[in-house]
């Protein structure tokens, strides 16, 4: 038995080892996907975010179409240049905006530019908008003889009739403060080089300034990639001696983990390379981590092994003999085995079993049994109450929910669609000289679009749509900027835990409703300056922390308020968090300012 008791120990522990190992080398392998999967994904994401970037630009300069008033022929070149002057407002055209005829001649720009005579038909992008009939965005381009580098953003333009007359166009400076955002803002260590490059791989974009204009190593895989409209992640080496890796020497070639993906706008892409080593850094860890376990494990089972053995092998075989006849139905004989260890405690408590084991044994089944049966039926009751309870409330909120998706449908749907068709009547009318008067028509034209802004504003309240398509955190800052920023209250959003981490839509919406009612409260009530928001996320529960530093409150008053149906807000509060088995704290004092703390289970 000694012999067995090692071995048997030494067997379950290879075995354990050997399943560890084996759950651990497909976890190091995850590892490894997921973190070449992330890098991927976050150049996807800072892809889409150059993508929006570009199409909110590219629709200032199809708005230049739609203002209704191109027309090179008429010799009035006031509709024009007020069309340039709108577009080139907020836009990313620091440089300036310009028309192009169908021949190529410049024929005007904004901001008014005395060498603007020139003739662009030889860009090759140029001429791929007038014979392709779509928008292009090209590679960084060099303006001789000044070596300025400038990108044109051109789309087609259109007269009043539809037809292409030419083409609108603007000059992006590649250090752009919005392009270059789209960067900078992403947070990344000095070996990680995140970058927005063209189709010939020249830098339009990076965290380090110093890259920018500069050719990449990996040109052909990156125009091969933005051809296909691909996205990628590939092992490669660092080409320049010159960028030295932290930790690392300037003469050694480091391998370096690229991620691409290219956007739709533009023929460009977005490229993070970072060494192989930081990458992987995590499943290295993993594999010590192991090994390190193993060999202590080991150890320290054979000498558990060998101690244990030999203090239970010899009791254990004297307590084997004496139970013997119990096990052979002999309840009569007792044990005579005794002592002060483990084993002789176990040998005495043998014997009092046994003397009382054949009087109580039918009567405990009994008991059992019945027992069971009521504790079966008694807690299925309960269960079958609290679901019914917790449906109802879920059903009842689910229920207020849909409804104000109904109504904001049937608001895009219909009303703002009547007041579109309305304003583009009007519009109509406006180009004809027997209409009424301009100034009729533009109050006119106001009051319809006042009409289209409140009812954005409707169905944002109902039910924004940031909640559904970013998430939690992006919905508490579109709050608090619209409810607090606007009024000149400072407010800060800190987000400690996983960002960006999705939580079911009734867990989301609840939060969302809780904070809602606090910060609206805060905006009429609390005369705050500074509101502090914190959203907690953790593995098993999500919690929000809102303070402010305003006049305050009595909260013992507030809550009778709601006992006696005034001050409802509380009350929803309170009973949205009950029903998701979350806690709700209000403090507050008058005159200094109030707190209120959330927390939901993430399991519910």
């Amino acid at each position: 038995m000694y012999k067995r008791i090692i071995i048997s120990v030494i067997l379950s522990i290879t075995v354990i080892l050997v399943s560890l190992g084996i759950a651990s080398y497909i976890t190091v392998n995850d590892t490894i996907t997921r973190s070449l999967n992330r890098r991927v994904e976050l150049a996807n994401t800072i892809a889409r975010h150059a993508d929006s970037i570009l199409e909110n630009n590219f629709n200032r300069l199809y708005d230049i179409s739609l203002s209704g008033g191109i027309d090179f022929k008429d010799k009035n070149w006031a509709p024009e240049r007020k069309a340039l002057e709108t577009a080139y407002q907020y836009s990313i055209f620091t440089d300036g905006i310009f028309l192009l005829d169908k021949s190529g001649n410049m024929v005007m720009t904004y901001p008014s530019r005395l060498d603007f005579s020139v003739n662009l038909l030889s860009l090759p992008s140029v001429s791929k908008v007038i014979m392709s009939g779509k928008p292009v965005v090209s590679d960084i381009y060099t303006v001789e003889p000044s070596r300025k580098k400038v990108i044109y953003a051109l789309v087609p333009l259109k007269n009043r009739d539809g037809e292409i007359v030419g083409v609108a166009g603007g000059e992006i400076n590649p250090t752009n403060y919005m392009l270059n955002q789209v960067i900078r803002s992403v947070p990344s260590d000095q070996n990680t080089f995140m970058e927005i490059v063209d189709s010939h791989g020249v830098v339009i974009a990076s965290n380090n300034p110093n890259r920018v204009f500069t050719g990449s190593d990996h040109d052909r895989f990156i125009s091969h990639l933005i051809e296909k409209k691909e996205s990628a992640v590939r092992r490669c080496h660092r080409c320049h001696l010159n960028e030295k890796i932290k930790g690392g020497s300037m003469d050694e070639r480091s391998t370096d983990v690229l991620a691409f993906s290219p956007l739709e706008m533009a023929p460009w892409g977005v490229s993070i390379l970072q060494p192989e080593k930081d990458v992987f850094a995590p499943a290295r860890e993993l594999r010590k981590t192991f090994l390190f376990f193993s060999v202590v494990s080991i150890s320290i089972a054979l000498l558990m092994a060998v101690g244990m053995s030999r203090s239970i092998v010899k009791p254990v075989h004297e307590l084997i003999d004496a139970t013997r006849s119990i096990a052979a139905g002999n309840m009569s004989k007792s044990i005579g085995f005794g002592g002060v260890d483990e084993i002789g405690m176990l040998s005495s408590s043998f014997e009092v079993m046994r003397v009382k084991l054949a009087d109580s044994l039918e009567t405990l089944h009994q008991y059992n049994v019945e027992l069971e049966n009521r504790v079966s039926e008694r807690t299925k009751e309960i269960m079958l109450s609290r679901k019914k309870v917790e449906n109802l409330l879920k059903k009842v909120i689910t229920a207020q929910e849909e409804e104000r998706k109904r109504v904001a449908r049937g608001l895009h749907d219909e009303t703002m669609q009547a007041l579109s068709a309305m304003l583009m009547k009007i519009e109509v009318c406006r180009l004809y000289r027997e209409a009424p008067s301009v100034e009729k028509i533009e109050e006119m034209r106001n009051i319809a679009l006042k009409t289209l802004q409140d009812l954005r504003i409707l169905i944002q309240n109902l039910r924004p749509s940031i909640l559904d398509d970013i998430g939690l955190e992006a919905a508490v800052q579109w709050l608090l900027d619209k409810h607090l920023g606007e009024k000149g209250i400072n407010c800060f959003l800190n987000i400690l835990g996983e960002k960006g981490k999705r939580f079911s839509p009734y867990i989301e919406i609840t939060l969302f409703r809780i904070i809602q009612e606090v910060i609206v409260n805060i905006a009429r009530h609390a005369e705050a300056e500074n509101v502090l928001v914190i959203l907690r996320i953790g593995e098993k529960n999500v919690s929000v922390d809102i303070e402010d530093d305003g006049r305050g409150f009595d909260v013992t008053s507030a809550l009778k308020q709601t006992e006696d149906g005034r001050g409802l807000g509380l009350l929803g509060m309170r009973e949205r968090v009950n029903n998701l088995d979350g806690k709700l704290e209000i403090c507050s004092t008058p005159g200094q300012g109030a707190r209120v703390t959330v927390s939901i289970p993430i399991y519910s």
